[in-house]
């Protein structure tokens, strides 16, 4: 992707949080790995609550429950991931970052760049599912 034009305004950027469904995997652990310790920082809980996810400084392993079933961290097969990214493009997000880094903690890096690669890879094709 090439840079902004000079003037062009900022870039609108966001990091999503991902793990592609296995046997044995549990999203709810891997979003509290994953992101644990903003889920107990007052600013970042406030964020989502202002975003009507309900979540509390003090259960974040609640929280990490509640990024699941808002989808805010996303899980699937890497297609419907990949749909799920497409979509925030679609919306007007210019880049996407996908982070793994639930999976890096639970399995290590291989299952992580596994993920990535696979999430990354039907993005590339194209054929993601919506």
């Amino acid at each position: 992707m090439s840079a902004p034009a000079p003037g062009a305004g900022p870039r609108i950027v966001t990091v999503v949080h991902a793990a592609v469904t296995r046997p044995g995997r549990d999203p709810a652990h891997l979003a509290h790995l994953a992101a644990g310790a903003h889920l107990q920082a007052a600013h970042y809980t406030g964020m989502l609550r202002t975003a009507g996810i309900d979540v509390d400084p003090s259960d974040p392993r609640g929280g990490a429950r509640a990024l699941v079933s808002s989808g805010l961290f996303v899980t699937g097969s890497p297609d419907e991931i990949a749909g799920r990214l497409a979509a925030y493009h679609a919306a007007g997000v210019d880049e996407v970052v996908v982070n793994t880094a639930g999976v890096w903690l639970a399995e290590g890096p291989r299952a992580a760049v596994r993920d990535a690669e696979e999430i990354l890879t039907c993005l590339g094709r194209g054929d993601a599912t919506h």
